[in-house]
């Protein structure tokens, strides 16, 4: 029997211009045959029953059909509807999962702890953007996605969940944001087909979506490899009630509001609260951790009747079971899994269960640890026949919530102990995230990572290593060649209100090793957010333009159109001219302080290595002068050196600075 790794489906992208690899199994020792848009490759399958083929490459265009046969047995299996064009791998943590609808907003941003009205929420810059994407979107099957499933299981695996889709405000609103414009920006300049395969899992360290056998060759990360190969030989580690993560989790105690007939249509919940969805029952104060069920009453058309009806529902976090009328219709999660907090969920209701008129939905929601929540956005809530979402019926808005069990707010003890479930494992995204995509073909990688290693200076300081040794790993696993890598600088974020220089900030030193890496691999680029962050949240809005900015730098680097500009000025070197420095900079057109009022974010050290801030800052052609009356002798030069520093020097592309420094003195804590 053929089977293919999961990637390839109706509706895929495939890279133009390179070899197409393609791989499943079959019955052992028999021969396969691959035809795509007139181009055919063969292979055997091997002892183990697995092959992999390599088609030769196709020009853009499509869609295609691509026809497996095994020429044995005679059997075939095809997958139809691809393009052929650009596809790109994006990685990283929340600020790359963070998506289209998503309108996340920490609790401790909330004005006299009262959480934002869903008219508020609207007014937020990501959801207006999310609106312009769809309201000015054209030829939304010129561009697709495929969402890679959350999996720390610990072991290596062969397929991921997830399934191609192309960009619609029904299917689309739960994408990554960066990732979506993205796309978007490639598929407006260069006219081809573009394919984005996002694997991204927030509070994710740059070590877990490394291979262990990378992690083994660098000298920074070989203790944590042993350790986590220690912890993995113990038994208990592989209980199926355990988790290394969620030590201070509690295991489901059963399901007590179904023996109370909480699912049953005709129970009256009258008394219970009432329930905006989506929400979060714990930042809405009506419950802790535990379960929660949720009630709502619709009407059902009378030509609805008889007919299989779909229910879409955001993400639960963490674990739900769905009922209609009573009956179980669906469920995602058991035990202590948490990797389901923010997939969407999709049940099919029996025609024999639908009845005209009054229909009860109700959904049990289990949270063992941090957040409790039906998340997602407005859009995604509903319910309609069949696959006729034109006549879909709104899930969202009011239901009634009624408590089962609470368990107060949960919060791990514990997150050095290494095991399943434990995102923090050294290789544990690569294998069960990473690995099962190679090799699929791909034009390069997008990765806006960085914040999880940013927590105190020598966790900083080695990030240029570990960033180092990930980009090669994937490099050589991939076997395409030093394929474009295109990351992200750290946009700023400062909840402490960090003063403008700060010697020994974590993310200036991030920073850095990002801007760094670039001058030590071929074909790896930088795009800066530095001056679109949020002070109080480390997932700023503005997701628009660093997809923006990437896609400049990919357009720019990759495609080689030249009008477009791909980054902000870039440090390339420095001289010392008397009691000044001169700094020379890279994509330097039309130099600028976007606003002379403000402080130029230059700081002058001298012979002592003490810094102060530079009281003349002056631009002359493609480089700037700097220098400070309290330094006689100047010898080095940092910009923009604190958590969230004020964004002044800027191109005629209107990008940032990247923060840097001229020294390579070594940082101590």
């Amino acid at each position: 029997m053929i089977i293919l790794n999961s990637l390839f489906q109706n509706h895929a992208v495939f890279q133009q211009k390179m070899d197409i690899p393609v791989w499943g199994s079959a019955d052992a020792g028999h021969k396969i045959k691959a035809e795509f848009a007139g181009k055919t490759a063969f292979s055997k399958v091997n002892t183990s029953g697995n092959f992999i083929l390599r088609l030769p490459p196709v020009d853009a265009g499509g869609p295609f059909v691509l026809t497996i046969t095994d020429l044995d047995s005679g059997e075939s299996l095809s997958v139809t509807d691809i393009l052929v064009g650009e596809v790109w791998l994006a990685s990283g943590q929340s600020n790359m999962v963070y998506q289209l609808g998503a309108d996340w907003v920490l609790p401790t941003l909330f004005k006299d702890g009262i959480p934002p009205t869903d008219e508020e929420k609207m007014k937020m810059v990501n959801r207006m953007q999310e609106k312009e994407f769809f309201d000015t979107l054209r030829n939304p099957e010129q561009f697709r996605y495929f969402r890679v499933q959350e999996n720390a299981t610990a072991v290596p695996e062969d397929s991921v969940s997830g399934q191609w889709n192309s960009f619609s405000p029904e299917n689309s609103i739960d994408f990554s944001a960066v990732a979506a414009w993205f796309a978007r920006f490639i598929n407006e300049k260069i006219k081809v087909p573009v394919g984005v395969i996002v694997s991204a899992w927030g509070g994710s360290r740059v070590e877990a979506w490394t291979s262990r056998s990378a992690l083994l060759t660098n000298p920074e990360t070989v203790s944590i490899v042993r350790k986590a190969d220690a912890g993995l030989r113990e038994e208990n580690c592989w209980e199926e009630n355990f988790s290394m993560l969620n030590l201070s989790a509690v295991p489901d105690q059963g399901n007590k509001g179904i023996e109370l007939g909480w699912a049953e249509k005709d129970f009256d919940d009258s008394n219970w609260k009432e329930f905006k969805v989506p929400g979060s029952w714990i930042l809405k104060k009506i419950s802790g951790n535990g379960a929660v069920w949720i009630r709502k009453e619709i009407l059902i058309p009378g030509d609805w009747t008889g007919k299989d009806l779909t229910i879409e529902l955001g993400g639960v976090d963490k674990q739900d079971i769905t009922y209609f009328n009573g009956v179980e219709v669906g469920r995602t999660g058991k035990d202590l899994e948490d990797m389901y907090w923010c997939t969407k969920r999709n049940y099919t209701v029996p025609a024999a269960l639908v009845k005209p008129g009054k229909n009860v939905i109700a959904i049990r929601a289990y949270s063992f640890i941090y957040d409790g929540s039906f998340n997602g956005a407005k859009a995604i809530y509903k319910i309609y026949p069949g696959t006729a979402q034109n006549t879909a019926i709104s899930l969202a808005g009011d239901w009634k919530i009624g408590v089962e069990t609470d368990l107060g707010i949960i919060a791990p003890r514990s997150t050095q102990n290494f095991g399943p479930g434990n995102i923090l494992v050294p290789g544990i995204l690569f294998d069960g995230m990473i690995r099962p995509l190679i090799p699929y073909a791909i034009r390069g990688a997008i990765w806006y990572q960085g914040e999880s290693n940013a927590l105190n200076v020598p966790d900083s300081l080695s990030y240029f290593s570990k960033l180092r040794t990930m980009i090669r790993d994937w490099r050589y696993l991939w076997g395409e060649g030093e394929f474009p890598f295109l990351q992200v600088q750290l946009a700023g974020f400062s909840p402490a209100n960090d003063p403008e220089f700060v010697e020994n900030s974590y993310w200036a030193i991030l920073r850095d090793a990002q801007r760094k890496i670039c001058s030590e691999l071929n074909n790896v680029y930088m795009s800066s957010a530095i001056d679109i962050g949020d002070l109080q949240d480390i997932h700023p809005q503005d997701k628009k333009n660093v997809g923006k900015r990437l896609a400049a730098n990919a357009l720019n680097n990759v495609y080689h159109i030249q009008d477009e500009v791909p980054a902000g000025p870039l440090y390339q070197s420095c001289s010392i001219e008397g009691n000044q420095i001169r700094i020379r900079f890279r994509y330097a057109d039309g130099l600028h302080f976007r606003n002379k009022e403000l402080p130029q974010s230059f700081f002058v050290a001298n012979l002592e290595k003490s810094f102060y801030p530079a009281d003349y800052v002056t631009i002359e052609g493609d480089t700037v002068v700097v220098r400070s009356e309290k330094v006689e002798i100047p010898t080095a030069v940092r910009y923009g050196w604190s958590d969230a520093a004020v964004s002044t020097l800027y191109n005629a592309a209107g990008l940032p600075a990247s923060s840097f420094r001229t020294d390579d003195w070594l940082i101590q804590e």
